[in-house]
């Protein structure tokens, strides 16, 4: 049997002919015969998870010998390369390099070893090489092969609007400006065609990932890479920041905010409850309204003199850069906190342990010692070492830069008072003398 393999896109499908006419070449030299082939295209050597791998080794019976180009086409694994090789002697089956001459002496077994080990490090070196390169190219505000709605990829593997899809996404921010729901956004959509990549009707999860996606600023984002300005704008910050205003007011309150800014999030100071929005129509028809306390604690307040002091005085503190900057920095620091450190810790100890039963494991097999169920522990291991990265790059992302938050809690002084109230106030104590103010920073 021949097994061949290439590892990415980027190779030519010409690879596994040549790996096959060498191989096929090999085999009428010395005399076999070719029972089957088994060809595994753009898959990596350092996973098993491939069917024609799979496939092969479970007719390894049918075979003598499975013949492969170069040792590292059957696997560039350190612990997958042992345990498949002895299940291939378990039947009788020997591997075979067509290119590697492997003597049948203790001299050769080292050789061998020191082929796959090679070979791991060599695939390892390759992902390290492939990951600084996709970091180059985010310096660049190269696309990395990552698609958004709304752009394109240009000849310079740069980010350029794609008119047609932008439209969809404008008129996505506009309609919420107007309060419209996102699932009627997204309906509305539907009707008229707009599709996802995979084909579907738009639905609310689109719309929302639209309207969330910061990229459409201008910002570029990859791999915890960001750049103010790297790619073009679709909607200007102070529209994203409105939007990100409506979305802040529905997950804080289930009330209707109605005209009231500050409905939902003004108490008063004496008894606690909540502050009514009252109107009503006075005499000559003038309109009138104003916060009243329930319990009637404190006077009635004129909705204008409220919402307008804090709105003042919210814009007074957010336009002080010296401000903004100590408001961010007190806000990274608490971000910061012992449940995230203890996840921290409790990641990292997670994939030291994965990473030393993997090292235990490989021990035994070179020893020779091959317990029941090892594959099943193998595949076990390396999701918990997958599972404990992948949770340190997270909170790794999760981590707040102050600059960056400071500019944004500065585009709130364009915002106008409703939604400038709506998004940064999460509560407002109100008494006689005094307004304490409590900021939302989620």
């Amino acid at each position: 049997m021949i097994y061949a393999r290439f590892s990415c896109n980027r190779q030519r499908e010409a690879s596994i002919e040549d790996q096959l006419r060498v191989c096929r070449e090999w085999c009428a030299r010395e005399g076999y015969e070719v029972a089957a082939e088994y060809c595994d295209r753009a898959v990596s050597g350092r996973t098993d998870d491939r069917p024609e791998f799979q496939r092969m080794i479970a007719n390894a019976g049918e075979s003598e010998i499975v013949l492969v180009y170069m040792m590292d086409r059957f696997s560039r694994g350190e612990y997958d390369a042992p345990i498949y090789k002895r299940e291939l002697a378990t039947h009788g089956v020997k591997l075979v390099s067509a290119l590697e001459q492997i003597p049948d002496s203790p001299e050769g077994i080292i050789y061998e070893k020191l082929l796959e080990g090679l070979a791991a490090c060599e695939s390892r070196k390759t992902a390290i090489r492939t990951k600084r390169g996709m970091e180059g190219n985010a310096l660049k505000c190269k696309t990395n092969g990552v698609r958004i709605f709304g752009y394109r990829r240009n000849e310079d593997d740069e980010y350029e609007v794609d008119e047609a899809q932008t439209a969809w996404v404008r008129e996505a921010f506009a309609l919420r400006l107007e309060r419209m729901s996102m699932n009627a956004i997204a309906r509305e959509f539907a009707r008229r065609g707009l599709r996802t990549r995979k084909g579907n009707p738009c639905g609310q999860a689109m719309v929302q990932q639209m309207l969330r996606d910061r990229r459409y600023t201008g910002r570029y984002e990859w791999g915890g890479i960001v750049r103010e300005g790297g790619m073009p704008a679709i909607v200007d910050e102070v529209t994203f920041m409105e939007v990100q205003g409506i979305k802040c007011h529905k997950q804080r309150s289930s009330e209707s905010w109605g005209d009231f800014a500050l409905a939902g999030t003004a108490l008063c100071a004496e008894c606690g409850r909540n502050l009514q929005g009252v109107s009503g129509r006075g005499r000559n028809n003038v309109k009138y309204e104003y916060y009243s306390c329930p319990g009637s604690c404190v006077r009635n307040i004129r909705r204008e003199e409220l919402e307008g002091s804090i709105a003042s005085a919210l814009r007074g503190l957010l336009g002080d850069r010296s401000e903004a900057l100590q408001i961010a920095n007190m806000v990274a620091e608490r971000a910061d906190t012992a449940e995230v450190r203890a996840r921290r810790r409790q990641a990292e100890d997670s994939l030291r342990a994965a990473e030393r039963g993997l090292r235990n494991i490989l021990n035994a097999i070179e020893q020779g010692v091959i317990a029941p169920g090892v594959n099943e522990r193998i595949a076990e291991l390396e999701k918990q070492q997958a599972r404990a990265r992948y949770d340190l790059e997270a909170i790794t992302d999760e981590r707040i830069d102050p600059e960056r938050f400071a500019d944004f809690l500065q585009c709130g002084t364009a915002l106008d008072d409703a939604t400038l109230l709506k998004a940064f106030v999460w509560q407002a104590v109100v008494s006689e003398d005094e307004i304490l103010v409590t900021l939302n920073y989620d």
